[in-house]
């Protein structure tokens, strides 16, 4: 794990930042948080001391676990996450949401992602769990419909054809939404 990023590739060239841990699992935890955003982070098993840290990095995770406590400096500028476990990863997962991220689709699906993921776990102890999949095709629904309408300035042929659905398609959710009720899938 020394001195490899996380796609696999050696580096000598550290594109935004280094993550100390032993733990591989945790790097492999890491490694699916910052899938969909364009970030190289070398894993490194040992800390060496902030000499050691190419002028490059922009960020640092610390795992506590492997590494201990680590004496920051007063001249940092650095952005430094340090925790163990979920407790990193969700750290990590917050600077992506602040950050800008490489293009809006990557945003939004990274967003989306953690946020579907948040609420599957949620429901999954619930006797009634078959209601997930109807409940985000009905919150897209709320969502993209009158959101495209607003954007092809109420007409619905260019509204659907944004959507990639047919007119009618786009006319028969629309009414259901009007009435108050969940759009089916087609």
């Amino acid at each position: 794990m020394n001195g490899t990023s996380l796609e696999g590739r050696e580096s000598a060239c550290i594109k935004e930042g280094i993550l100390f841990t032993k733990d591989g699992n945790l790097a492999d935890r890491i490694r699916r948080a910052v899938l969909h955003w364009p970030l190289e982070i070398e894993v490194r098993e040992c800390w060496s001391g902030w000499d050691a840290l190419p002028p490059g990095a922009r960020f640092i995770l610390f795992d506590r676990t492997s590494v201990g406590p680590v004496d920051l400096p007063d001249s940092s500028l650095r952005l430094i996450l340090s925790g163990s476990g979920d407790e990193l990863v969700a750290a990590l997962e917050s600077f992506l949401f602040l950050r800008e991220p490489f293009s809006v689709a990557v945003g939004v699906e990274h967003l989306l992602h953690a946020k579907c993921r948040q609420y599957l776990s949620a429901v999954s102890s619930l006797r009634d769990t078959g209601s997930a999949y109807a409940f985000f095709v009905g919150l897209l629904d709320r969502l993209l419909l009158p959101g495209a309408l607003e954007v092809a300035q109420g007409n619905q042929h260019r509204a659907s054809k944004i959507l990639g659905i047919s007119r009618t398609t786009f006319r028969n959710k629309m009414k259901m939404l009007e009435q108050g009720e969940t759009p089916s899938g087609e």
